[in-house]
C-alpha cells in the first residue's frame, strides 16, 4: 500500500518533468532562435515599451495645470521622440542592410523609451 502511495506522485512528477513546456505558459520569445523571430520579439517588447511610454506621458500631462508647462512638455517630448530616432539609427548604423538591423535598431528604441519612461514617471512623482 505505501509503494502504490509514493508510485502515483513520483510518475506524475516524471511526467510533468518530460514535459515543462506544459507546466508554465509557452513563450516564443524565451528562446527565439531566427532574426525573424528575434525581430518580432523585438516588435513586442518595443511595442510594450511605447505603451508604458504614451500612458505615463499622458498621466503626467494629466497632471499638470500649468498650459505653459504643458507646451514645454509636450515640446520635450517632441524633441526627445526625434533625438531617441536618430541615437537608434547611429546605434545599428554598422548593422544596415543586414537581417540584424531591425533588431538592434528596435532593442534601441526599446531600452530608450523605457529610460524616457522612467524619466516621465519620476517626474509625475516630483509633481
Amino acid at each position: 500500500m505505501l509503494i502504490i502511495r509514493l508510485a502515483a506522485p513520483l510518475a506524475l512528477c516524471l511526467l510533468t518533468s518530460l514535459h515543462p513546456q506544459k507546466q508554465a505558459a509557452h513563450d516564443p520569445c524565451a528562446n527565439a532562435q531566427t532574426t525573424a523571430e528575434m525581430r518580432d520579439c523585438a516588435g513586442q517588447e518595443y511595442q510594450k515599451a511605447d505603451a508604458a511610454l504614451n500612458k505615463s506621458y499622458r498621466d503626467l500631462m494629466a497632471k499638470l495645470d500649468d498650459d505653459g508647462q504643458k507646451s514645454a512638455l509636450k515640446a520635450a517630448q517632441q524633441a526627445w521622440i526625434k533625438y531617441r530616432d536618430a541615437n537608434c539609427e547611429f546605434a545599428a548604423y554598422q548593422n544596415r542592410g543586414g537581417t540584424i538591423y531591425p533588431v538592434v535598431y528596435t532593442g534601441c528604441l526599446t531600452s530608450t523609451t523605457t529610460a524616457r519612461t522612467k524619466e516621465l514617471l519620476q517626474m509625475l512623482k516630483d509633481n
